[in-house]
């Protein structure tokens, strides 16, 4: 996913994409403000499965929220039986994990929505 920095704070990365103005932990050496960067967004924790459902939007979202969790909106791609989740925006995207569970597996295909506390971000390329 290609991002623009906007303002770092510690590890903090202010940034817009595509899909929204968001904020992540950066992984590696501090990025420079104004630059753009093709980045891999992870989402570090086991994501609830209560937290994922349809989404009534049909585009793609990667926002901070005012309690400064992340509202994330992209198409199910990929959902395995041991709860390895993969969730695209457009050309990039976002791997996950969670418990497996039949009611999420049904919406292969289909945009969902979840919020999660943040999100990691590292350098893949120039």
């Amino acid at each position: 996913m290609e991002i623009k920095v906007q303002k770092i704070t510690g590890k903090e990365v202010a940034f817009t994409s595509d899909f929204g103005d968001c904020v992540g932990t950066w992984t590696e050496d501090d990025p420079d403000p104004g630059r753009k960067y093709t980045v891999e967004v992870t989402i570090p924790e086991k994501v609830d499965v209560a937290v994922l459902h349809e989404s009534e939007e049909k585009h793609c979202v990667l926002e901070t929220e005012e309690d400064a969790g992340v509202h994330i909106v992209g198409q199910l791609e990929d959902y395995e039986e041991d709860g390895f989740a993969v969730l695209r925006l457009e050309e990039s995207i976002i791997c996950f994990d969670t418990d497996f569970d039949e009611q999420v597996e049904q919406l292969h295909g289909k945009f969902i929505e979840l919020r999660v506390a943040g999100i990691t971000l590292s350098s893949v390329g120039l």
